[in-house]
Parts: C-alpha cells; sequence; structure tokens
C-alpha cells in the first residue's frame, strides 16, 4: 500500500465520493452524448444483458434505449470481453486500444478456469480453428464448438469455444446487447465486424491517464481492480510528476489529475439507480468512498452482484425489477432504514426509469427492508 509523502494533503471518503459521483455522471445528469460518456468510463460493463443501458440512463439527460442500440448496430460499440475478463459495452475504438493490454488477464482467466475440460487439446489449434470460423461469419457459442469437434471429437462443444471467448477478439454480434434481447450471442471476429482487429494497444500510461479522469482520485491497486492488470502502483510513481496525491482516510496515497474536478465533500447527491455491477462499485480495489461494510454484506449474492441504488452518494440498498408485456414492478430494499424523504425521492428516479426504459406498462414500486435471499 503506497504511503504519502508528508507534505500530501488529506482527502476524506466523502470528498472521494464527491469527485467519483461527479466524474461518473452521478452527481448530475449530462447533456452529453453516449459516445462520449462511454469514452469518459472506457465501458460500462454489460454482462447483464440491460445494465449499460440502466447505466447510461442513470447518468445522462433524455437518454432512450434506441440511443445505445443504434451505435451498437452501426458498430460503433461493441458488447465484447475487456476489463477484468468481463463483458462491457465500450466504443469500438476503445475496445482495439485497450483490448491487447487486457490479453494477460484474459489469458489468466482462461488457464484458471477452462483449460481442464479441453482435455489436453492443442488451445494454439484450438484458436486457429476458431479464427477462420469466426472470420468467415457469426456462431453462437455452441455451434462454434460443434464445428470444431470435427477435430476435437472428445471435447464438449461449449469447452471448444472457449479459447475463442477469451483468447481471441471476438464481438457479440447484435441482437445481443441490445435492451431486451435474450439467448446466447453470435460471436464474430473484430477483424470481420469492424474491418481491422486491434493492434498497438494503449500505453499502460495513457490508461492510467484515463482511468483517473473517469474514476481518479485513485491507487494503483484500486486502477488494477477496475483493470484486471497489475502493476498501477509503479505507473502512477512513473506519472508522478504530472499528478497531484492526498492521503486517503486509511493512509492510503491517491492519485488525481491536476485540474480534474473535486467538488466540495458537502455537494448534495440525488438519489441514484445502479444496474449490476456498475462501474462506480467495481472501479476500486478500497471500496469505502461509496460502500459501508454493512451495505457491502447485503450487495453481494452467491452468483454476483445485486444492484444497488445511492443515497447521499453512498449504497444503501438494491432492486429488483419484474415486468411482462403489460407491468413493470420494482422493488427497492434497504440495508438500513431510510428517511422519508429520501423513500420519495426513489419511487421518483424508479417511476421515471420504468417510464424511461419500459414505456407503456403499468408500473408499481415498493420499498421495503432488505431480507435476504435472491
Amino acid at each position: 500500500m503506497a504511503r504519502r509523502p508528508l507534505d500530501a494533503p488529506s482527502i476524506s471518503d466523502r470528498a472521494l465520493n464527491r469527485a467519483t459521483l461527479m466524474r461518473q455522471g452521478l452527481l448530475a445528469r449530462e447533456a452529453v452524448s453516449v459516445e462520449a460518456m462511454l469514452h469518459r468510463l472506457i465501458g460500462l460493463q454489460g454482462q447483464v444483458q440491460n445494465a449499460p443501458y440502466i447505466g447510461l440512463w442513470t447518468r445522462l439527460e433524455g437518454f432512450v434505449a434506441a440511443d445505445l442500440e443504434a451505435l451498437l448496430k452501426d458498430r460503433r460499440a461493441v458488447r465484447a470481453t475487456i476489463m477484468r475478463s468481463t463483458l462491457h459495452v465500450a466504443l469500438a475504438e476503445d475496445f482495439l486500444a485497450v483490448r491487447p493490454l487486457i490479453d494477460p488477464v484474459t489469458l489468466r482467466t482462461f488457464r484458471g478456469n477452462h483449460v481442464a475440460p479441453l482435455k489436453g487439446a492443442d488451445i494454439d489449434a484450438v484458436r486457429k480453428a476458431s479464427r477462420v470460423l469466426l472470420d468467415a461469419g457469426a456462431l453462437r457459442p455452441r455451434a462454434l464448438g460443434e464445428q470444431l469437434q470435427a477435430r476435437w471429437p472428445e471435447v464438449d462443444p461449449i469447452a471448444l469455444s472457449m479459447p475463442a471467448r477469451f483468447l481471441e477478439p471476438v464481438v457479440h454480434v447484435p441482437p445481443a446487447g441490445l435492451w431486451g434481447a435474450t439467448g446466447m450471442p453470435e460471436l464474430t471476429s473484430a477483424r470481420r465486424w469492424l474491418g481491422r482487429e486491434p493492434g498497438v494497444p494503449i500505453g499502460l500510461e495513457a490508461l492510467m491517464l484515463r482511468y483517473l479522469a473517469g474514476f481518479g482520485p485513485a491507487s494503483g491497486s484500486d486502477f488494477n481492480a477496475w483493470s484486471g492488470l497489475t502493476g498501477g502502483s509503479a505507473v502512477l510513481e512513473r506519472l508522478r510528476p504530472r499528478l497531484v496525491s492526498f492521503a486517503a482516510a486509511d493512509g492510503r496515497e491517491v492519485f488525481d489529475l491536476p485540474d480534474a474536478p473535486r467538488p466540495p465533500e458537502d455537494t448534495p447527491a440525488p438519489v441514484r439507480l445502479l444496474p449490476d455491477y456498475d462501474n462506480v462499485v467495481f472501479g476500486y480495489a478500497e471500496r469505502g468512498r461509496i460502500l459501508s461494510p454493512e451495505s457491502a454484506r447485503g450487495l453481494w449474492r452467491n452468483n454476483g452482484q445485486r444492484p444497488a441504488f445511492l443515497v447521499d452518494g453512498s449504497v444503501r440498498g438494491c432492486w429488483r425489477l419484474t415486468s411482462t408485456a403489460k407491468t413493470a414492478r420494482l422493488e427497492l430494499s434497504w440495508f438500513t432504514p431510510l428517511r422519508r424523504r429520501d423513500e420519495a425521492d426513489l419511487r421518483r428516479e424508479g417511476m421515471a426509469m420504468l417510464k424511461a426504459l419500459l414505456p407503456g406498462r403499468a408500473a408499481e414500486i415498493g420499498i421495503a427492508a432488505f431480507e435476504g435471499g435472491k
């Protein structure tokens, strides 16, 4: 853990919180384009189909699902594996620049989870054969694996699809990534979909500067947690002459761009609904700026993270959406009791989300104490 220089000013968790909210578009909705916000955040985690849409709706004025869908259909944005070996929706240019830098992360994930089921098959040969197939068209993972079984008949088709899914720069072809889409995605190569494949990666220093612009102030371990890479502290040391640093409440040294916005810690923060695995939760190793130990215990479940809501800038509960063709119900569950005013604000925010993203349905909002379970 990097320790501050003796002359570094201190910064409270609340001040870190307000800086984070402003960078993330969560202190006030912003009148910028979807492309501008995706560029600032270097993508939004997208393993849950509708999450990027909710993440953009909560950050942008007047956002509708068609705004992001148009970028995906026009191939200006892609749904693909990037940071932490997880699916993100990102601008195509950012995917092409960042994906090669993340290769060690995807390789580490692949080796840790997907080698044994391949039963000794030559992984490089599987990759090359997969590349030929995905350069020729789009295939669902099972269909890709079934074609590969002509050479490796003893291996499960899903296992055979994994080298391409983790080690090759593949993208998910729409309708995958579109609002409300269901079913397994079709995969194809970046070369086929975008007309080119990742080339020279963005440098670590350049990626760190972009990370600080969207997530700072932050530490090297925060950068590592967000990206899945290692060596963030060394990168910050190289960049130190270009940065400012602060002593966080726990004694860590955190860095920032000199001219980046850091609003006063008493700046009001509105209630906000966050999607599954939102950047503002997953962007840090130390999450005290936004997540208390009490909230952390409620937020995590066995198979992942519940979508959260913010009150006064901090996670105070989770939510669950159920819908049919005619109805939409949002259930808000608080981890610690809320003021009546906060409940009213959450109801308004929830109703606005349902009307924007599920128009035409009869909308209902419920608020109760969190009781665990699903």
